[in-house]
């Protein structure tokens, strides 16, 4: 009875034994395992794409991956990085992956954020530290630069060359006026007449002179 006992174990034991091995085959060298059982799940702004992180490890470089799936589209980007330079990544993996999260669920297409990913946590850590863009479905997908910030094409103001002419009115001279000649009855009447009587004196001594 402990003999048939003891081979029934002993075969569990070498069974268990294989299976984690193939498990282990399975993966490639360099390669870990998802870093989190569960990925990191979100809607984006807008279009309510259905997205999902997932990170995996070869080496020293920490691999990102974004997924999407839209009612009419589905897409995805990734990105690589050497985050473990960061200490509070270290700390918490789990937050730093969060903290993008955050910033792509802002966008209306999530693999068209920035081409550097840097959560707030590193941002005084080594540029190591960030998550760069490397590859996406379709260009569509890619992240705009925006390093360089387009600003609108504002007409310039042209100058007119064509003053205009202001002319001012010329002053106009005074005519000369010609004084009318006095006429010698009138003088006479002016020099030896009364003033109340000057023009009866005048026309007296005009008749006379004709």
């Amino acid at each position: 009875m402990w003999t048939i006992t003891s081979t029934l174990l002993l075969t569990c034991c070498l069974r268990a034994a294989l299976v984690q091995s193939q498990d282990h085959d399975d993966i490639k060298p360099g390669y870990k395992r998802n870093v989190w059982e569960d990925e990191i799940e979100f809607l984006t702004k807008g279009t309510r794409d259905e997205c999902s992180l997932s990170v995996t490890g070869q080496g020293d470089l920490t691999k990102l991956r974004i997924t999407c799936l839209g009612l009419e589209r589905s897409y995805w980007c990734e990105y690589q990085g050497k985050p473990q330079v960061c200490r509070s990544y270290n700390n918490n993996p789990l937050h730093y992956f969060r903290q993008i999260m955050w910033d792509l669920r802002k966008l209306p297409n999530a693999c068209q954020g920035q081409r550097v990913l840097k959560p707030l946590m590193c941002r005084r850590a080594s540029d190591e530290a960030q998550m760069v863009f490397t590859s996406a479905s379709s260009s569509d997908t890619k992240p705009m630069d925006r390093t360089a910030q387009d600003k609108p094409n504002q007409p310039k103001a042209v100058k007119s060359t064509k003053q205009k002419k202001i002319t001012t009115p010329k002053p106009t001279m005074p005519r000369p006026t010609t004084p009318v000649p006095t006429s010698e009855a009138k003088k006479l009447a002016q020099d030896y007449c009364w003033r109340s009587f000057q023009g009866v004196c005048s026309f007296v001594i005009g008749w006379f002179r004709n």
